[in-house]
């Protein structure tokens, strides 16, 4: 082991076996790229020598070729990815025993993560832009829809209404996860162990050449809040894997009422039912809100209980924020696929909008443009519904004089008409999608490429 000095015993197997987090394989990249950054800084501080540090930089970028290719897989036994990272470089050359001055596996992982959490962040925000487009794609299939309170019907709407509910709802998701990306863009890296080095090292150079916006500058803060940033991030994804669920929800008790009909790529039949065509994909992802929800609990109890400083609990972290992040993102995937073949059935939708008498409150309104009380115009419809309903009539079933005459009113019959129409004019919505999110994603992305080009 290359900290195995003060050791007269090699740990049992039992322990490597233990200790092994196979998400160390995620960050190979992140791991070779920023020890290229570190050796680069060495060299430039005059602590390595030139030749040193290109003989390290050469088998550094030689691996990550061969990681590239999946020809570089991590063995357990030498205990994490940075510890492979280095034996494998010390192989090459004995210069590759240099390369860890200046540094802890401490501030390595912090780093490692951090750039890992960049990219996940940005492919997230890219897949819920694509949501958001897979949402306006069926705004155009546009009519007039029910809305619901309480689960039950409460006003005329429309289909695009809707759509365009859920695109400037997932306008929020993206303002939380560029709010975060910013707390997510600062260097650990220098930090050490835990108090930095005595080595004249310069933080800002390894940030320039990772592509950090800045330094996170107590060493001590940067060990310590190992945790936190993934617990943000978490927190965002619970609250977007909130809204997913719910919309699965919806769309469940939408197709069981017929208002909606799901495509058979996107269903499941029963092993005994013939009849049966179940959601069980958007089931499903109710079901994994849950996932998303306990690993933010676990993480959140994992920072409970720590001194400030390193702790290997915090190893859990990787496991808690990667998963959350693979089960978001493969959700985000399959509703962009599934939402644009939703299917409106217009002649239910409207059934439905009749049955609950969604246009009472506009027959409401009308009447208090005409200085009605609202509480009298209130109690009139309220009674008028009462009676359509043990007649098992509908207000659209009746005609404007014989409304009038049923509330006592004298109001304009055009007006009366239009207040009981189903016209999905009325809130109709062209849905725009905000550009300034691709944008912001294009511009890190390419800072992102710069990086890789400067250091490969």
């Amino acid at each position: 082991m290359l900290w195995g000095g003060r050791f007269e015993k090699l740990p049992n197997k039992i322990v490597f076996d233990y200790m092994n987090d196979e998400n160390d394989s995620r960050l190979i990249k992140y791991d070779i790229l920023g020890s290229i950054a570190h050796v680069k800084m060495l060299s430039k501080q005059n602590i390595l020598k030139k030749n040193e540090a290109d003989k390290i930089i050469k088998m550094l970028k030689h691996l990550l070729i061969l990681h590239q290719k999946g020809k570089f897989q991590l063995k357990k036994e030498l205990e994490d990815v940075h510890m492979n990272i280095e034996n494998k470089v010390t192989k090459f050359t004995h210069y590759g025993k240099k390369m860890h001055i200046a540094r802890s596996r401490n501030d390595q992982i912090a780093v490692d993560t951090r750039m890992y959490l960049r990219d996940e962040l940005l492919s997230t925000a890219s897949l819920i832009i694509k949501l958001q487009k897979s949402f306006k794609k069926l705004a155009k299939k546009d009519i007039a829809m029910p809305s619901y309170t309480h689960t039950r019907v409460a006003q005329p709407i429309t289909t695009s209404f809707w759509c365009e509910s859920y695109v400037q709802s997932f306008e929020r998701d993206l303002e939380r996860i560029f709010d975060v990306y910013a707390r997510v863009n600062r260097n650990p890296l220098g930090a050490c162990a835990i108090s930095g080095t005595n080595w004249k090292i310069d933080r800002k150079y390894t940030s320039e050449l990772l592509g950090f916006e800045s330094v996170i500058e107590n060493e001590m803060d940067a060990i310590s809040s190992r945790g936190e940033i993934e617990a943000e991030i978490l927190f965002l994804l619970s609250q977007l894997m909130a809204k997913l669920s719910r919309f699965a929800e919806e769309i469940i008790w939408f197709s069981e009422s017929g208002i909606i009909e799901l495509s058979d790529e996107y269903t499941t039949g029963s092993s005994i039912m013939p009849n049966k065509k179940n959601p069980d994909v958007l089931e499903l992802m109710r079901g994994r809100t849950g996932r998303v929800y306990g690993n933010l609990i676990h993480l959140l109890t994992i920072q409970k209980g720590l001194m400030n400083g390193h702790n290997a609990d915090t190893q859990e972290t990787k496991f808690a924020v990667m998963s959350g992040l693979d089960i978001v993102k493969e959700t985000l995937v399959v509703l962009i696929d599934i939402v644009p073949t939703f299917e409106f059935d217009e002649k239910k939708m409207i059934i439905e909008i009749k049955k609950g008498y969604a246009n009472a409150t506009e027959l409401a309104d009308l009447m208090v443009m005409n200085e009605i009380p609202f509480r009298d115009a209130h109690e009139r419809i309220g009674k008028l519904v009462g009676q359509l309903i043990k007649q098992e009539k509908y207000l659209e079933d009746l005609e404007p004089k014989e409304i009038n005459k049923i509330l006592g009113t004298n109001l304009d019959i055009k007006l009366i008409e239009n207040a009981i129409s189903i016209k999905k004019e009325r809130l109709s919505k062209k849905i725009k999608l905000n550009p300034k999110w691709g944008g912001k994603i294009n511009v890190e992305l390419d800072k992102i490429k710069k990086i890789f080009c400067t250091l490969i």
